[in-house]
């Protein structure tokens, strides 16, 4: 079975964090790889179509948006980190896509920093890509995980998923969708946030929602985890960030022409232990905001 897309026999539910989810809604932590999972009862379509129909459009202020200074500043260390561990100088012309691109600041960093890259996109809402066309952006519509190479375009020498694959019902095929349309030696850069077995960074009423489904969330990475999901999809991993002390959680993988022997797991046990004290930790998170 796919230990990233259902809750495996023998998985652990963390019941005590009921109070930070919708009613009903449930996390898990599998026996196999200690990855943690919510129930994965939303389809991938209905959650890319909340995405795009619900969330996107929402322009309160408490809606989140990647032009948000915060999500801006973390997209320009995704588009550094590359540059540097690819050596990247005036003249370097490789094409690059960014997958589920949403509001393309990332297209739009390296449009304005390295304009001699050959930049395209996809994303699954059609309302983002005809902006971003109308930007002068070549962007495709696409669902990622369905397996279909994008419409005369060549295999990409770097692909990047940022902040995505934690919405994705089923990661791996999300991630071996863009696997397929990265040239055999080209780079895949994933990126999410630095929270599962690292210090403490929120409370876990600022990771969990109670107004939106947990399947929106589905999945929550540790370094290990993620790793475990990049050797999956057919990649050798060449670079991981600094992650324990940062927001970012950076792994860079090639596409190989040899099978990938998958090499990375978290203990079930260690990650119920950390989401414990993870929920101990936030009920002093909770009475430190309520003296403001």
């Amino acid at each position: 079975m796919n230990e990233f897309s259902s809750v495996q026999p023998g998985a652990i539910e963390l019941d005590f964090l009921s109070k930070y989810l919708p009613i009903g809604d449930k996390i898990f932590v599998n026996p196999i790889s200690g990855f943690i999972t919510s129930q994965r009862q939303m389809s991938a379509d209905d959650v890319a179509k909340y995405w795009s129909d619900k969330i996107f459009p929402d322009k309160s202020v408490e809606s989140y948006s990647a032009y948000n200074p915060f999500a801006q500043a973390r997209l320009f260390y995704v588009m550094q980190t590359i540059a540097q561990f690819l050596k990247f100088n005036e003249h370097t012309s490789l094409h690059w896509c960014d997958f589920a691109t949403g509001e393309g600041v990332l297209l739009k960093h390296l449009r304005n920093h390295y304009p001699l890259l050959k930049i395209y996109g996809t994303e699954h809402s059609s309302a983002l890509v005809e902006s971003l066309k109308s930007n002068g952006f070549e962007v495709d519509i696409k669902t990622l995980g369905i397996q279909t190479s994008l419409s005369d375009k060549e295999q990409f020498d770097i692909s990047t998923l940022t902040w995505t694959l934690a919405n994705a019902i089923d990661p791996l095929a999300c991630l071996r969708d863009v696997v397929a349309n990265t040239k055999t030696g080209g780079y895949v850069c994933v990126a999410e946030s630095s929270r599962i077995l690292v210090p403490f960074r929120k409370s876990l009423s600022d990771y969990f929602s109670k107004t939106f489904p947990a399947d929106l969330h589905p999945s929550n990475f540790s370094a290990n985890t993620l790793k475990l999901l990049i050797q999956l999809a057919g990649l050798e991993i060449v670079f991981v960030n600094r992650y324990f002390d940062s927001d970012v959680l950076l792994i860079m993988g090639k596409k190989v022409d040899h099978k990938v022997e998958p090499n990375f797991f978290d203990d079930q046990m260690q990650v119920v232990d950390f989401m414990k004290e993870w929920a101990l930790a936030s009920e002093l998170f909770e009475r430190l905001r309520s003296t403001d």
